[in-house]
């Protein structure tokens, strides 16, 4: 099969693994079926497994990459002129645009609209890590597409950006959620 063949069976497995996942949640909310579908998408463990099959599915893009040496990752996020607390993370104001870009390999495990984010994008990467950006202007990522490590996954023109950084199940605070993107996003 062609490269551009591959890329729309991905393009369609996403979007039916997507559909299955919002049928399951709406048929537990109406009562139809009483397994907690929301919880079992958002466990790490079960994100872990996701990902493993995926990647069993697809195959990696290529396995004959050698990392010479560690390229800065999106440092314009810490570019911010202000941060505040707001819902469960932090609002970060940048005077320009910054791309979102993804610090390691990992699966897009929701992207929508949410009354109190926005828009909003969230990426679990293999480090058991799941960071939420909320207030985007722009992605074009489906639910469970695999990301590597470099990859655009938005973009926030300027204002108020929204990050949420949970790691191994708990939310970071403010101090921890920058230590976080200085080590992710610095050489």
């Amino acid at each position: 099969m062609d490269e551009g063949m591959v890329k729309k069976w991905k393009w369609i497995t996403a979007f039916f693994l997507c559909i299955s996942v919002l049928t399951a949640s709406h048929l537990q909310e109406t009562g139809k079926i009483t397994v907690d579908v929301k919880k079992i998408v958002y466990s790490s463990e079960d994100l872990k497994l996701m990902r493993h099959v995926l990647r069993e599915i697809f195959g990696s893009e290529s396995k004959d990459k050698i990392a010479v040496s560690s390229e800065p990752i999106n440092q314009e996020l810490l570019t911010f002129v202000q941060v505040k607390p707001y819902y469960k993370g932090y609002l970060f104001t940048y005077d320009e645009a910054v791309p979102l870009i993804a610090v390691d390999h990992g699966l897009v495990v929701y992207t929508g609209y949410s009354k109190d984010t926005g828009k909003t994008i969230s990426v679990y990467y293999e480090d058991d890590t799941t960071v939420t950006y909320g207030n985007v202007d722009s992605f074009s990522l489906l639910p469970y597409t695999s990301i590597e490590r470099g990859s655009t996954i938005g973009k926030k023109e300027p204002g108020d950006l929204y990050i949420q950084v949970e790691k191994d199940g708990n939310i970071l605070n403010l101090e921890e959620t920058l230590s976080w993107m200085k080590e992710h996003m610095l050489p």
